[in-house]
């Protein structure tokens, strides 16, 4: 420093620096100072001869001790005798107080300073083999739900959520939307999920997973792909399980190639859309793929048990008693769905099962044949679907053409919108084969002509979608729901017409999922909830996104139902194991059922993965759910050549 400044100015300088670095450098100084103080008082009372003790000499060392003393607690100087003795304690006791208020002051100052920090949610998170999610949407918390339904059993469990937002309000909404964590922690931490220093605050490389999430806003993939990227600035992201989300298939396929394949990518729209094309064509299958999807019950699961080697996947099928197989993952990563029953497991083969764990497959040896159901008399056809769909989004015109690869020639789908939301011009797809695109444009309140239109033309699906352009997304999903009465009206005053038509319907809030079913939605597409369930599978399980690209790809098998008479005459004494062998003669595998008497109980009557040896009691227009060859709605089904020991003679 220079000597043009006085050596007062450079001590007050130095002095507030020390101040404003912050409680400890107050503490040195109020240490420095105190001990000074009490260093010159000893001395004073050493040299000038003042005896703390009666007939006995005070030494500079015993001085420093009794003012110490003083400076600590007041009470050492109520035995003090002579003025002299008590002038200088009463300044050392003075000057105590002060320190001491002033360190305590600086003491709760500190403390609460800190306690604000850690309410920030800026401070380090210590933790290994914890799953990270970094971004906030409404899809996080049923991507927490899930987590937490997963890691139900675990001893210790930890989802940190890294987001740019203030921790208390992220704990409230998710402890309000979550009100059962379980033994699951959640440890909140706020800042940019894009900065490499915030990053590090939250242990990514030694977590078990990492779920990025892309807001709902037009910037959301960018902010995303700037997560990724801000992983990738280390050498350990190659070994880390990243999963991104993103709302459109570009983004999410430019990202993967810039990982290299080593982040999975969703795209939010793509997911949506598909599932929504099977819906339409399936009633049910809504809540096939959701009970997929989620942690309860069943899930998709890979047998890795070497005793597997050597048997064919044709005798496996009936094999086990509370799984279904539904294809084989080879020891070099492919996945086969529904392959053929000649199909030998070697060395590192896997079945892909659907199963509530891999722990209880019941599989044996040996396949214990069912009783053999007949053939049946003769199999349904699929017909052009007439399809009615009530809204437009930008999610629209993906499902349509989603929809349009699934449908037989001649599909007829109409467009009703309120045309004071949507432009005129706007509701095109071009490029569609199979499906017909009628619109019809109203000027009043769209569901109050659903009913006349239903009434005038027969629609076997409806469609309702979600306004998302100049409506909040209460007042979309109020939309629907009023929507959903006037079908159900229909419905109820048109049982001829009405009674075999289903209706598949998007909400943007998963609270209102239980006020749709109520206004009588059969197939329930939850946006975020699908992508949050896809994220949520994939970070568990990667090997899983295989199996759902087979089972979403138009050239790949497909979940489907048909016609319990298109294999088999029904019996009420027949066990399921005799249904999953009459699709099986067929080239299908059944992985459940859809019966009508019990839809009181679950949904749309769906039940998946029952026991083979059970006993189930279904009628002939009761369904299987199956996993088989594309558009097996519209194909013809025969017995297939392969040999199989429960196959009923030709």
């Amino acid at each position: 420093m220079s000597n043009r400044h006085s050596f007062r100015a450079r001590t007050r300088y130095r002095f507030d620096t020390t101040l404003a670095s912050g409680t400890v450098g107050v503490i040195v100084w109020l240490a420095a100072i105190t001990a000074a103080v009490v260093l010159l008082t000893g001395v004073i009372v050493s040299v000038a001869g003042i005896t703390m003790h009666p007939n006995k000499q005070t030494s500079v060392l015993e001085a420093l001790w009794e003012n110490m003393l003083r400076s600590i607690d007041p009470s050492a100087m109520q035995s003090d005798e002579g003025w002299p003795l008590r002038l200088q304690s009463l300044f050392v006791v003075l000057f105590g107080i002060l320190v001491t208020s002033s360190l305590i002051g600086l003491v709760a100052t500190g403390i609460d300073r800190r306690v604000t920090e850690l309410r920030k949610g800026r401070s380090q998170v210590l933790e290994e083999g914890h799953t990270l999610v970094l971004g906030w949407s409404e899809k996080i918390f049923p991507v927490i739900s899930e987590l937490v339904v997963a890691y139900r059993g675990q001893r210790r469990s930890c989802i940190v959520v890294l987001a740019p937002r203030d921790r208390v309000e992220m704990d409230s909404e998710i402890r309000a939307r979550i009100p059962d964590l379980g033994r699951t922690r959640i440890v909140c931490r706020s800042g940019d999920p894009s900065s490499p220093a915030d990053l590090a605050r939250t242990s990514p490389y030694e977590s078990r997973s990492v779920i990025v999430l892309a807001s709902n806003y037009d910037d959301g993939d960018a902010q995303a792909i700037g997560t990724v990227l801000a992983l990738m600035d280390d050498d350990r992201f190659a070994n880390l399980r990243v999963v991104a989300d993103c709302l459109y298939p570009e983004n999410a396929e430019a990202l993967r190639e810039a990982t290299d394949g080593a982040a999975i990518t969703i795209a939010s729209s793509d997911v949506i859309a598909r599932v929504t094309a099977q819906a339409c064509r399936h009633s049910g299958l809504g809540a096939v793929f959701q009970e997929l999807l989620d942690f309860e019950d069943v899930e998709i699961q890979f047998d890795e048990s070497r005793a597997l080697e050597g048997r064919r996947f044709g005798d496996l099928v009936l094999s086990y008693e509370t799984a279904s197989a539904i294809g084989v993952r080879t020891a070099a990563g492919l996945v086969r769905l529904n392959p053929s029953d000649d199909f030998v497991f070697g060395p590192g083969d896997a079945t892909i099962v659907v199963a509530c764990d891999t722990d209880h497959l019941g599989l044996r040896r040996e396949a214990e044949p069912p009783p053999v159901a007949p053939p049946p008399i003769s199999a349904s056809i699929g017909q052009p679907a007439r399809i009615l769909m009530v809204g437009w989004n930008p999610l629209a015109p993906r499902i349509v053409s989603e929809l349009d690869l699934w449908v037989p020639p001649g599909s007829l789908l109409r467009v009703l919108v309120d045309e004071t939301l949507i432009p005129d011009g706007s509701v095109d797809v071009p490029g569609l084969r199979n499906l017909e695109l009628l619109v019809t444009r109203t000027r009043t309140s769209a569901p109050m002509q659903v009913g006349a239109l239903a009434a005038a033309e027969h629609y076997e699906r409806v469609v309702v979608l979600c306004y998302r352009t100049d409506v909040t997304p209460e007042s979309a999903d109020a939309r629907t729901l009023m929507t959903l009465l006037q079908l159900r009206k229909f419905r109820r005053n048109h049982p001829d017409v009405g009674a075999d038509m289903s209706i598949v319907c998007e909400v943007l809030d998963i609270r209102n999922v239980e006020l749709a079913r109520i206004a009588g939605a059969h197939d329930l597409i939850v946006s975020e909830r699908l992508t949050a369930l896809m994220l949520s599978q994939l970070a568990e399980i990667p090997e899983r996104e295989k199996v759902f690209e087979d089972l979403f790809d138009v050239q790949g098998s497909e979940i489907g139902t048909r016609l319990v008479s298109d294999y088999t005459v029904a019996s009420s004494a027949l066990p399921y194991g005799s249904y999953v062998a009459a699709a099986q003669r067929c080239g299908h595998l059944a992985i459940g059922y859809q019966s009508v008497a019990a839809a009181g109980g679950r949904a749309e009557g769906i039940i998946l993965n029952p026991a083979k040896a059970a006993s189930v009691e279904l009628q002939p227009n009761d369904r299987l759910i199956v996993v088989a060859p594309h558009r097996i709605v519209d194909a013809d089904i025969a017995p297939t050549a392969t040999s199989n020991p429960v196959n009923h003679p030709a």
